[in-house]
């Protein structure tokens, strides 16, 4: 117990080093005074009636604002005072406060010299949206549905009535509009306190691709990029293929970066750029009466791909750590890629992992803590079609369970292909190989009824298909889109020889994120696998089913959300978890998690159970819930989760049934 809790405190003192780094004063502006900032506010410039426009997240960006604990504070200045002035305003009026008065502002000194500054704001009436048009449409792409203003609405925010053209050109150009824009202005009635908004359409002609040209290619010839582009002269330009071709290109690993320039008449905005221009429109694009004219354009547009190709030899070296109340775990892994290798777009990857676990509850006589794994794999872009990538693998795994060990080989071959972005599906069809140390043997009655393994050997084939689609926002902090992946594992012939160990898993994982607001979300998981097929000499180990810890279900530690068999010792007795035939683990999250900030917090509850049957709830639900704090510095977000265990296999757990729990990791659970 006391080892446990010293890799917790060493955990905190590296964060606490982190958060010292990151305060900094930035340099001194021209005019900046060293007078520190007690508090800004802002206040009704009329007595006893209250702001109706919330305006909490404007702090921060002001340029004046008081020390925090990671965030250093700006100095006070008639120069920023002015400019914050300026920015309130600007705040109020792009929420429809066009009549909007702000008064300079009030500055007072407290005795250790730092100033109190407050803002005084007579918002007057808000202005309610007028007039919503859309000039130049299309017939054939519809564009009424992504306009989310409604004549009346109180709800103005200007930024957002702008941005909203972006996705009414990008349907335009996704529909071979290639030079499509979209425009909006805004006009204001202060008579009768209206906002009338009209967006413009320039669709310009249905485009098609004139050309095709590579540029940056050095190893690989052109001809190879542009056949597995799957670009063609004369087909039709869509602005799609401006994601689909760089994906398509990258998932070959030959190249760092790669990229489409189209000469279409279009400006790229860069996504997040603020304030946005509502469009620029050249001078001859408005005739004499205001109107706007239709630019001329020409049908064919010219394409050039231009690729980065990675480096021939690459090395990438990474670190991990992640304690729960069953053990603590670090790893180190390297990845080695030898580009190009066996010719244009045949690679070779090396891949080695070594990590130590710590189990706070182990034996003397348990094995050591060392593990590991060892890749060694080919991979041929192409040779499948288009998109359709065949690979070798030789593969060693070595997995430490509580009081066993499992060595695990593989060696087959593969094939990969990705269907859209996010969306791929891959399988091997492989030899496998595994022994375990010091799991069993096994009682005959406890072999029956968990179907437990009578050698420690298997050998046979085994086909491995995986489906998944990752349309999360994010892979390590995600709010918002969903994750799907279906994979199966199967060895429905018997091996002969040694033993006998046919096998059938078969498991599905579903998230999804659904975005309250930018900072608070919902997040939803559900993962489930079943072992199906019971003969032979039972389920061996490498197949068997164990749930828990920082990444699964947050009331036990890793790999003890499962059956256990009782073990006596020569002074204790002690159940070791063996695995089972089901598993299931579900979670709901609100996250907390602000853009751009350090902090964040989460709230969940985690579902679980497990069984030597094919009903994983068969000895009833297992549920936990908690709380969790984040720190997110740098590339570290570091995750700390306080559980409470109320439920085990349908028992309320009791204080003698030690039900907290602590988890650190790095990034989300799921």
């Amino acid at each position: 117990m006391r080892l446990r809790w010293l890799c917790f405190v060493r955990a905190a003192l590296a964060l606490a080093l982190l958060l010292i780094g990151c305060k900094q004063r930035p340099p001194k502006v021209p005019g900046e005074t060293d007078v520190g900032v007690e508090s800004v506010s802002i206040e009704p410039l009329d007595p006893g009636k209250e702001l109706e426009l919330s305006h909490s997240v404007l702090f921060d960006r002001l340029g004046e604002r008081p020390d925090s604990l990671i965030a250093p504070g700006r100095t006070w200045s008639t120069f920023r005072e002015a400019e914050d002035r300026r920015r309130i305003e600007a705040y109020w009026k792009q929420r429809g406060y066009f009549d909007v008065v702000v008064k300079d502002a009030s500055v007072t000194f407290a005795e250790d010299g730092r100033a109190n500054i407050v803002f005084k704001v007579r918002e007057n009436e808000r202005y309610k949206v007028g007039r919503v048009r859309i000039q130049h449409a299309l017939p054939d792409v519809p564009l009424d549905d992504l306009v989310d203003i409604h004549e009346g609405d109180e709800r103005i925010d200007l930024e957002v009535f702008r941005k909203m053209r972006h996705p009414m050109a990008d349907r335009l150009r996704v529909a071979g509009y290639g030079h499509a824009n979209v425009y909006v202005r805004f006009y204001v009635d202060e008579t009768d306190k209206l906002v009338h908004v009209v967006y413009f359409v320039d669709a310009g002609p249905k485009t098609k691709i004139a050309s095709i040209t590579v540029s940056g290619n050095v190893k690989v010839p052109k001809e190879d990029v542009i056949r597995r582009s799957g670009l063609e002269v004369g087909a039709p330009y869509t602005e799609d293929l401006r994601d689909r071709v760089p994906r398509d290109l990258l998932d070959t690993g030959a190249y760092a970066a790669a990229f489409v320039r189209v000469d279409t008449d279009t400006k790229f905005i860069i996504p997040g750029t603020e304030p946005d221009t509502g469009g620029e429109l050249r001078d001859e694009q408005i005739d004499a009466q205001g109107n706007l004219v239709p630019r001329k354009l020409p049908e064919g547009v010219n394409v050039t791909i231009h690729v980065v190709e990675a480096p021939s030899q690459t090395v990438r070296v990474r670190g991990g750590f992640e304690i729960d109340p069953s053990r603590a775990d670090t790893a180190v892994t390297a990845t080695a890629w030898f580009r190009n290798l066996f010719g244009p777009l045949h690679h070779l990857v090396l891949e080695g992992r070594v990590g130590y676990g710590y189990i706070f509850d182990r034996t003397s006589d348990e094995p050591p803590g060392v593990y590991g794994e060892a890749l060694i794999r080919t991979v041929h872009a192409g040779v499948l079609g288009r998109t359709g990538d065949l690979r070798t693998t030789v593969r060693y795994v070595g997995t430490l369970y509580p009081r066993a060990f499992l060595h695990r080989g593989t060696t087959g071959v593969g094939a990969r292909t990705t269907f859209m972005k996010g969306m791929f599906l891959e399988g091997d069809l492989l030899a496998f190989f595994e022994k375990s140390e010091r799991f069993g043997p096994f009682l005959p009655e406890e072999r029956e009824a968990l179907a437990l393994p009578s050698r420690e050997w298997a050998v046979g084939p085994e086909l491995d298909v995986s489906f998944i689609y990752d349309g999360r926002d994010h892979g390590v902090e995600p709010m918002r889109g969903g994750y799907v992946g279906l994979t199966s594992r199967i060895n429905p012939l018997a091996a002969g020889g040694i033993a006998d160990y046919p096998f059938v898993n078969m498991s599905g994982d579903g998230r999804g994120f659904i975005p309250l607001t930018p900072s608070l979300s919902i997040g939803l998981r559900a993962f489930g696998e079943w072992s199906l097929l019971n003969e032979g000499d039972g389920i061996p180990l490498g197949e068997r089913l164990f749930g828990g810890g920082a990444y699964g279900f947050r009331g036990f530690g890793a790999q003890r959300l499962s059956p256990v068999v009782l073990r006596c010792f020569e002074e204790f007795c002690k159940e070791v978890p063996v695995g089972g035939r089901s598993l299931v683990e579900s979670s709901l999250e609100l996250r907390f998690l602000p853009p751009q900030k350090q902090y964040g917090a989460v709230v969940f509850g985690d579902l679980g159970g497990v069984s030597g049957d094919l009903n994983p709830f068969a000895q009833g639900p297992s549920f936990a819930a908690g709380l969790g704090a984040r720190l997110r510095l740098w590339y570290l977000p570091a995750a700390i989760d306080f559980a409470y265990r109320v439920l085990h296999e349908g028992e309320v757990q009791g204080l003698e049934d030690e039900p907290f729990h602590v988890f650190f990791r790095i990034g989300e659970a799921f």
